[in-house]
């Protein structure tokens, strides 16, 4: 993995994770009831979901990637993104999940890199990918080949409980900290808005166990915003800032709206398929 490849899937695995705690099982229940522990806001929004079963997603990316910091990759990045920083401003991915029937519908555009658009499609055991550099149809393969929706919309067998307990205490060991700093608006609805400090070196810490072929890759500084609907306490929010003087630096956004409204995801035409796909 490069250097821009290990920062971008931590800084991913993170955003899809907060979209996705939704989707394990708990003995937790949503409540109305005002709260003001950061803590507790944050927890009861991983564990209190046992009843989701369909939700929209929206992730926007912003900043740039220094293509001097990331070697001959970062050679050929810029490159293809018309000089040696690569612009993210406008990247957006956007989609439809439905957990029951393990499905979902995702879309991906980035314009700045050769206007690169991406969908998948997984439904019915199957995953269709669709690539605009690649081909203008689908191809078609096994879902446990590809295992997108298992690893990002864990099954009910997971523990969210025990997940998130464990996760808080290697937080709280590091020294991380949550603050209450208010309620805002998403999507119209009340929310609300904390602040989780991490330290960097914490982070780095856990960049450097995902390993790096080109070296090792660092942050300079991050920080998280997360917002959960007051009226539910479900996550409505998470936001992702990390810069890096070496790499550049990149602002996640990820909106979590439409819980429970039906959704259709179905697959392809036949003919939008690649053959002996």
């Amino acid at each position: 993995m490069n250097r821009l490849g290990t920062p971008l899937r931590a800084l991913s695995a993170v955003a899809l994770a907060f979209a996705f705690a939704a989707c394990g099982s708990s003995s937790g229940t949503p409540t109305a009831a005002p709260v003001s522990d950061p803590n507790l806001i944050i927890t009861s929004s991983a564990n209190g979901m046992a009843a989701v079963q369909t939700v929209h997603l929206e992730i926007t990316l912003s900043g740039s990637i220094n293509g001097s910091g990331l070697g001959s990759a970062g050679g050929v990045l810029g490159g293809l993104g018309g000089g040696s920083t690569l612009k993210l401003d406008g990247t957006t991915v956007t989609g439809d999940v439905d957990i029951q029937k393990q499905a979902l519908h995702i879309s991906a555009s980035m314009p700045t890199l050769m206007a690169l658009s991406a969908d998948i499609i997984e439904v019915d055991g199957y995953m269709y990918s669709k690539i605009s550099l690649l081909s203008q149809k689908y191809t078609k393969s096994k879902s446990s080949a590809a295992a997108l929706l298992p690893s990002v919309a864990p099954s009910a067998s997971l523990d969210i409980s025990k997940t998130v307990d464990s996760l808080k205490s290697q937080l709280d060991a590091a020294g991380s900290k949550a603050t209450l700093v208010g309620t805002d608006k998403i999507d119209g609805r009340d929310a609300y808005h904390v602040t989780v400090s991490v330290p960097v070196s914490y982070i780095n810490q856990q960049l450097g166990a995902l390993g790096s072929i080109t070296g090792p890759v660092s942050l300079d500084s991050a920080s998280l915003d997360y917002w959960v609907y007051t009226d539910s306490l479900y996550p409505a929010r998470a936001e992702i800032k990390a810069s890096s003087a070496a790499i550049g630096n990149v602002d996640v956004i990820v909106t979590l709206t439409k819980y429970n409204q039906p959704v259709t995801i179905t697959a392809p035409p036949a003919g939008e398929i690649q053959s002996g796909g």
